[in-house]
């Protein structure tokens, strides 16, 4: 791989007035400056992806006789995310933006304002090394034949920062050298190359994602054919959005169901996911503390009836116990939900666990034995004719949210609704209010009627419940998409249901389910984590997938685990969609099925 990058620096002198200022730490004999000022002001400096650039500063003072040279007198420094000071020399690192220089010189300041634009382009692979002359000597055709489409990321889609790199992918449209272009504010990217997508080492894309943060990452494409340079093809521009938002200390685990593991993945990484529970072939829920697992599964390939198991995360031999094994038969039943750490007790040590029956009705357990907890939770649950299923704790421990579906119903639902109640602790007893629907169906979405709403699930301050609505049952053994599964957003208080028209992608049918929040308190985002059959550029689609064991029980393509954000702003503004499209997640098996994503705090971190 060949590089070529570009560092100017462009440098003007102005004069800003500080306080009155002495010199410190020199003989100056008590002098008294009228001013101080940095030079050169302002600065704009360009530093390559992957390098370096280095400026030099002096502070100036005037006073009666005159401006003096006092930098020796004076302390530099700068926003450490640019670069550093040694001495009067700034070394900038690529990080784009706008910051300031500050001089402090005893009791007087003075700063200068600095932009760093980074910039740089890469020839790689087979690509000619006179790329760039190719693609700028060659005319735009018109071509539809010929004009590639960028396939990945999906325009307007956003990420949070810390998302590793990801991979741009675009069609090659009957061509062999390809232009990939990104532009922000504080950024100019190019990169020359044969192959048919190109993604960033894991160094330059914190570059590039700390350099857009907030900004607008627009991603453009030109094509040509080597054979004929003299014309160049140029795909429609996508923009990706890259958030303030860091999502810290948190892990995705999910159901491998082609490969019959529960694995798990810190958030960031793109190293292979562990396996954390092996011979387990049906739903599982995390504690929000993450270090508790309730599983269901099949025992001895006998799927007539599954069982209930409870792992507890051992701090002491960091590795999960399993206090509860299913094989034993002891819990029959299917999805679970933890109580939280605070209610009704102060942290995960000790918890409590809603599991659903095969029958379609609840139980409270602990789940560090599979004993039942005295409780009322089989007297108000379910609502009179339908079964409950799928319940969700809220953070907070005062509310729960389930599905109310047919009679009788454990895992595939049909006819369903949305309901919540409430949950006390008090004198040693735990009680659950009568619930009440929250979301009836059917609902009305793009001018179809919606009869089966699932999969509920609160965000980590409980102001909102997202969940799953189709057309029909779930699930479609022939055809998985064919109930149009997608998510919607309701206020566990009441009202409307929000479609996210923006993360369903569109009106189309990409089989949505299974949607969890991120943990913790981000401040321009809620993210949720789903399951999806939406292609991944090239990389995952019927095509590329067919033939692998993803290709099963009515799934015609691996599922893969999808990001989305809704805007926090507007939800507040009440805009008609406040989400966006999603992000592929980094780091999966593309050949493997990946559904049922929780994403808690790691296991063993509290």
């Amino acid at each position: 791989m060949g590089k070529f990058f570009v560092a100017t620096a462009l440098v003007a002198a102005i004069t800003a007035s500080g306080g009155c200022a002495h010199h410190s730490g020199g003989d100056d004999g008590g002098m008294t400056y009228s001013s101080v000022r940095v030079v050169p002001d302002p600065v704009t400096l360009v530093v390559p992806l992957g390098g370096t650039a280095a400026q030099d500063y002096q502070v100036l003072g005037t006073d009666s006789s005159g401006e003096h040279d006092i930098t020796a007198n004076c302390a530099l420094g700068v926003d450490g995310d640019f670069g550093a000071f040694t001495n009067a020399t700034f070394n900038a690192v690529p990080h784009g933006g706008t910051t300031q220089v500050n001089a402090v010189c005893g009791a007087s300041t003075a700063s200068a304002k600095l932009s760093i634009q980074i910039a740089g382009a890469q020839v790689v692979g087979t690509a000619p090394g006179n790329s760039d002359q190719l693609f700028g000597s060659a005319t735009v055709g018109t071509s539809a034949a010929n004009t590639p489409a960028i396939e990945y990321p999906i325009d307007q889609a956003v990420a949070p920062l810390n998302l590793p790199s990801i991979e741009f992918q675009y069609t090659t449209a009957g061509n062999d050298l390809f232009h990939v272009h990104l532009a922000s504010t504080y950024a100019t990217l190019d990169v020359y190359t044969t192959d048919p997508q190109f993604t960033y080492s894991e160094a330059d894309w914190i570059s590039i994602a700390n350099t857009a943060v907030g900004d607008k990452l627009v991603v453009t494409v030109e094509a040509l054919a080597q054979a004929a340079p003299q014309t160049k093809y140029v795909a429609t521009p996508v923009t990706l959005n890259l958030s303030h938002d860091t999502i810290d200390t948190s892990a995705i685990y999910w159901w491998s169901s082609s490969a019959g593991s529960i694995m798990s993945q810190t958030f960031g990484q793109t190293t292979a996911p562990t396996a954390v529970k092996a011979n387990c072939s049906g739903c599982h829920s995390l504690s929000r503390a993450g270090s508790r697992i309730g599983y269901s599964r099949c025992v001895a390939g006998q799927c007539n009836g599954e069982w209930v198991g409870f792992l507890h995360y051992n701090d002491q031999t960091m590795a999960w116990d399993e206090v509860v094994n299913a094989d034993n038969k002891q819990i029959p039943g299917t999805y679970t939900t933890f109580s939280p750490p605070g209610n009704p007790f102060p942290d995960d040590t000790q918890s409590v666990a809603i599991v659903t029956s095969m029958t379609g009705t609840f139980s409270l357990m602990n789940p560090d034995n599979g004993m039942t907890v005295a409780s009322n939770l089989s007297t108000v649950t379910p609502i009179a004719g339908h079964g409950a299923t799928m319940p969700d704790w809220s953070s907070d421990g005062t509310k729960v949210t389930f599905a109310s579906a047919s009679t009788g119903q454990s895992v595939d639902v049909s006819n369903s609704s949305i309901a919540v109640m409430s949950y006390a602790y008090t004198n040693s007893m735990h009680t659950f209010g009568t619930p009440t629907v929250l979301v009836q169906q059917p609902i009305t979405v793009n001018a179809q009627s919606y009869t089966n709403l699932f999969f509920p699930s609160f965000s980590p301050d409980g102001a909102w419940i997202v969940f799953n609505a189709a057309r029909a049952a779930w699930r479609n053994f022939t055809d998985a998409k064919t109930a149009g599964q997608r998510l919607m957003l309701v206020n566990p208080n009441g009202g409307a249901p929000i479609d996210l028209a923006n993360i369903n992608g569109g009106t189309g049918d990409h089989d949505l389910t299974w949607p969890h929040w991120a943990p913790g308190a981000t401040s321009d985002y809620y993210w949720v984590v789903f399951s999806s059959e939406r292609d991944y550029g090239h990389e995952v689609t019927a095509n590329t997938t067919a033939g692998t064991p993803c290709v099963a029980n009515g799934v015609k393509q691996c599922k893969q685990i999808w990001i989305g954000a809704i805007s926090k702003q507007a939800l507040m503004n009440g805009v008609i969609d406040p989400s966006s499209p999603p992000v592929w997640v980094p780091g999966q098996d593309k050949k493997n099925d990946n559904i049922s994503p929780y994403w808690t705090v790691p296991a063993g971190l509290f």
